[in-house]
């Protein structure tokens, strides 16, 4: 990689890896299609790939993104569920929707760090428990 990631390359790179959609994505950000475009065109060549599952791929393989082995398919697929149930609750409250649905994206990749730290640190222990360490 030979320049470091923006902000939003860095959350549009994390929101692919979580299974989000372009069109979410752009309603998350904010963003109009072009700007998404052009930070997925500038992610791309960051990563020196030419679409978004070799970018995520990648971004595992050189660390950007911790190893997804660590994170069952299943956890990654009950947080985005708890995201779009509750996406349909705060779309009918009275508060700014834009905004709740932004802390609850907030709160869904803080949840998905901390599963992933959680599910690393106990394969970690458990390896070197083997090795003796």
């Amino acid at each position: 990689m030979q320049k470091s990631l923006s902000n939003s390359e860095l959350i549009i790179l994390k929101s692919i890896a979580l299974g989000l959609s372009c069109d979410t994505i752009r309603d998350l950000l904010e963003i109009s299609k072009e700007t998404y475009e052009k930070h997925c065109q500038n992610l791309f060549q960051k990563l020196d790939v030419c679409n978004a599952y070799a970018a995520v791929q990648t971004a595992y393989q050189v660390n950007i993104l911790k190893s997804k082995e660590f994170t069952p398919e299943k956890v990654k697929g009950f947080a985005l569920k708890f995201a779009h149930e509750y996406e349909e609750h705060f779309k009918s409250s009275k508060e700014d929707s834009k905004k709740t649905i932004w802390e609850l994206y907030e709160m869904l990749l803080e949840f998905y760090s901390n599963v992933e730290s959680s599910f690393m640190s106990t394969i970690l222990n458990k390896k070197s428990h083997q090795s003796g360490i």
